[in-house]
């Protein structure tokens, strides 16, 4: 399994860590209404969930069928989600 050299993964950290904070300050503030809040952190989780996957799961350098089952896994749950928001 391949991991992130140092930098790579501090640098992620911050990312998905920035992320999860903005998605909480957006959710707290009330500052968007609620038909932009979900679909926005739904994006961030899908994001993460990518960058979960790319670097940490060691897909980057998997077989494509195997990177494409477990993307299409992601988007598929994140679409079911953003759906029943509606």
């Amino acid at each position: 399994m391949n991991t992130p050299a140092p930098l790579t993964q501090w640098l992620l950290w911050a990312g998905l860590s920035g992320l999860t904070l903005l998605a909480a300050v957006l959710a707290e503030t009330g500052r968007l209404p609620q038909h932009w809040l979900a679909p926005l952190v739904l994006g961030f989780a899908w994001l993460k969930g990518w960058a979960v996957i790319e670097h940490y799961m060691g897909l980057r350098h998997a077989p494509r069928w195997l990177r494409a089952s477990v993307h299409g896994w992601l988007l598929l749950v994140t679409g079911v989600l953003l759906l029943s928001f509606r």
